[in-house]
């Protein structure tokens, strides 16, 4: 049986991602819970220390993540699964993703946390993709992979917003492969002769992000 605590974080996590953060107050999550808001304030002192505690479990993941990366990721077409591993986390706490600039104004203890997920991304996008090059699957060439990386980064933390706004019924599985089809057309350019997959082609990739 799931602990209280665990508990909050879950329907908290579902309400954020549902309403959006604004929407949602520790008096609803209570609500939803079916226990006093006294019993939520005995584990967490209030929304803000909820949200702290769900960006920690994303740069726990993260972590995780990234020291199976080179283990994992022996060719381009590994490199596949293993984003859509890191879409999934993406979706599955969207919530911050959609949330970013009003969080990182809100308090300094979650614009401290905000601040080291997104280096932990960045350092996580230079890494995967210096990997590919030292596997020989990507061609790019010391000054041109940062900003590839940082363009990665940069669509990781937006695309939700954009697809959302095109169609906000999409499943978490359907925005996580949304995601992940657009990193690909963007490290596919740089793919070396023998990285090219069986599973996609680039006019896949083109039908399936315009239409």
């Amino acid at each position: 049986m799931m602990k209280t605590k665990d508990r909050i974080l879950s329907v908290s996590l579902e309400l954020f991602n549902r309403d959006g953060v604004a929407q949602v107050s520790t008096l609803i999550i209570a609500t939803e819970m079916g226990i006093s808001p006294g019993n939520l304030y005995y584990h967490f002192r209030g929304k803000d220390e909820i949200i702290a505690t769900l960006v920690t479990e994303l740069q726990n993941s993260l972590t995780t993540i990234s020291n199976e990366y080179a283990s994992q990721v022996k060719d381009f077409d590994d490199y596949w699964p293993f984003m859509h591993t890191v879409m999934a986390l993406f979706t599955h706490y969207r919530f911050l993703f959609r949330n970013l600039d009003s969080l990182n104004g809100q308090n300094p203890q979650i614009k401290r946390k905000i601040r080291t997920l997104i280096l932990k991304l960045r350092h996580l996008c230079n890494d995967m993709l210096k990997h590919l090059v030292v596997l020989g699957k990507l061609k790019c060439d010391e000054q041109s992979l940062p900003l590839l990386a940082d363009n990665l980064l940069l669509v990781s933390l937006n695309w939700l917003n954009y697809q959302t706004l095109l169609d906000d019924h999409y499943s978490e599985s359907d925005l996580a492969r949304a995601g992940v089809l657009r990193l690909i057309s963007m490290v596919e350019p740089y793919l070396t002769e023998n990285a090219k997959s069986p599973f996609f082609t680039h006019q896949d990739l083109v039908s399936e992000l315009v239409t």
